[in-house]
């Protein structure tokens, strides 16, 4: 996992990128959904709750930021938080 930090203007940018398996198309547009979870196989008991990246957004929206993720599979992930540099 790498993490890239860069000043845009007048944003700041977070970004954790990763070189795992990366997500399937159809899985991006509900990832920051609550209780969505790519891989159903996993249980609550030995997976997540589907919640952090939901929480993740929330707390960017209550900022004046935003939150993406770029993906390609065999490739990994990048997602990127962006918010204002002043706040």
């Amino acid at each position: 996992v790498m993490l890239q930090l860069q000043q845009h203007g007048a944003e700041v940018a977070l970004s954790v990128i990763d070189e795992g398996q990366g997500i399937s198309p159809e899985h991006r547009p509900h990832l920051f959904e609550r209780f969505y979870r790519v891989e159903a196989s996993r249980s609550r008991q030995s997976g997540g709750r589907g919640l952090g990246l939901a929480i993740v957004k929330q707390i960017m929206d209550q900022h004046g930021g935003r939150v993406t993720v770029h993906s390609k599979l065999g490739q990994g992930s990048t997602f990127t938080l962006c918010w204002p540099a002043e706040l």
